[in-house]
């Protein structure tokens, strides 16, 4: 029972701490002190076998601090993008039927943080659970350092279930500071029947130059109408085939004393991929990349997507009418026997650090990501391929899709058996604002790949170093 003494004295130091948090608020400082000693004093009034309940009075005959936990309650906002904001919506009705009495309500914002950049400068109506790229959580971590709360306690007894890679890119100073969500396996998703117009068998794409060769094939039987990949040339929206070339390479964006190093040998390897692809006729530029692939998927422009497993999700949901056109296969290697794995992108939660209601943050955050009916719901609407690992072996990650002919879950999660470790840094906005520029000025301006790459260098530790 002295445990039991010592959880309800924690318990209720705890609520009056924030009563007189909340108290101060209102010029309550004095009230809030006395009403804190009160409660210090009742508590140390039950030495013995029973204690009382504060509510009533009444002897209970046990600690409530061995009871059930408490039940939720009040309201939350969470923000998140595109296919995982219509999966959070969809985990805060299931979530909140599990919990009568809370509100989640989920607000639908653009992935670049316009609304939340505002806010967190201003700080005010931060949302209390936000989505953020996995890669952009340190460099968030370093410019609002006090704007988020620790999580090490909701992820710490998870963490042998998660990816260590997903978990290496939430981690500052051995503490965790979001929830791993989504990682991005990439694959070769196909359209099956203009590869069969030209006579192209996917399965005898095994490297690069092989997809080169079926692009050529491709554009001359569709009279030059369906092209084989496209991406931004100019790079400014998007320079993600870029970056998941660079991954499947194994390539970083630093060298081993921490300096930025965009001139590596990954990187021009993988530029000069793409200039091979765009010399031989068979890319198309998409110059807002995200809303252009979805407008050139519906014109048959382009025969392929080498991407991440989550644009399974705005596949469906963009192009329904394409359904059982679409296959998947596995991206092509750079040479014989290299490697045919890469991840681009995932997602992580992070809940801010001025939440009202952390319990109820962290609850729900913990059932989005963290349990079989979340994990369900997200691979059900969005198709974001869980980091969380026990979710593999649930049902809904080997159910046939009907869209594409397989399961989406089985195929992807034999590709993410191999996945790169890659360091983002504090400053990766940088970094990648730098690179960007370097992809316009070789794809548009015909620039020297590693004269290009070399400036972007210069440019991202110069602006590092000013940080």
């Amino acid at each position: 029972m002295i445990k039991d003494w010592r959880a309800k004295l924690l318990q209720l130091i705890k609520e009056g701490a924030s009563m007189l948090k909340n108290l101060k608020k209102l010029g309550c400082t004095v009230l809030a002190a006395a009403m804190l000693m009160t409660a210090m004093a009742g508590c140390s009034g039950s030495s013995g076998g029973e204690t009382s309940s504060a509510a009533s009075g009444e002897s209970t005959g046990e600690s409530s601090a061995a009871s059930s936990e408490a039940k939720l309650s009040g309201s939350i906002t969470v923000a998140g993008w595109n296919d995982a904001a219509d999966a959070l919506s969809e985990e805060a009705k299931a979530f909140m039927k599990e919990n009568p009495g809370t509100t989640v309500t989920v607000q639908k914002v653009d992935s670049n943080y316009t609304k939340l950049y505002s806010q967190l400068a201003a700080n005010t109506d931060v949302p209390d659970v936000v989505q953020l790229q996995n890669r952009d959580l340190l460099s968030f971590k370093n410019k609002y350092p006090d704007a988020w709360m620790d999580l090490t306690d909701l992820v710490e007894p998870e963490k042998d279930n998660f990816d260590s890679f997903a978990l290496s890119l939430v981690t500052v100073d051995d503490k965790y500071y979001a929830v791993p969500w989504d990682v991005g396996p990439c694959a070769l998703y196909y359209r099956k029947d203009i590869f069969e117009k030209a006579g192209v068998d996917v399965s005898s794409i095994k490297t690069y130059d092989d997809y080169i060769e079926a692009g050529k094939k491709i554009v001359k039987a569709t009279g030059g109408k369906t092209k084989m990949l496209g991406f931004d040339y100019g790079g400014s929206s998007s320079d993600d085939t870029t970056m998941m070339l660079l991954n499947q390479l194994g390539g970083q964006y630093y060298d081993e004393s921490g300096k930025v190093k965009l001139d590596s040998d990954e990187m021009v390897k993988a530029m000069e991929l793409l200039k091979k692809m765009k010399d031989a006729g068979i890319t198309i530029n998409l110059a807002n990349e995200w809303d252009d692939r979805i407008k050139a998927t519906e014109n048959d422009q382009v025969a392929t997507i080498p991407y991440a497993v989550w644009y399974a999700g705005t596949l469906q949901s963009s192009n329904a009418d394409q359904k059982g056109k679409w296959g998947i296969a596995t991206l092509p290697a750079f040479e014989d026997g290299g490697s045919t794995q890469a991840n681009l992108g995932g997602s992580v939660l992070a809940v801010s650090s001025e939440t009202q209601n952390a319990d109820l943050a962290k609850a729900f955050v913990k059932f989005s990501l963290m349990t079989s009916e979340g994990n369900k719901i997200n691979l059900d609407t969005g198709k974001l391929f869980t980091s969380y690992k026990p979710s593999y072996d649930d049902d809904e990650y080997k159910t046939t899709d009907e869209y594409f002919g397989v399961s989406v879950g089985t195929t992807f999660s034999k590709l993410s058996s191999d996945i790169k470790e890659v360091s983002f840094g504090p400053y990766f906005t940088d970094v990648n604002n730098a690179l960007k520029t370097a992809v316009g000025n070789i794809f548009t301006q015909d620039k020297d790949i590693k004269t290009a790459l070399s400036d972007a260098t210069s440019t991202a530790q110069k602006a590092v170093d000013n940080e």
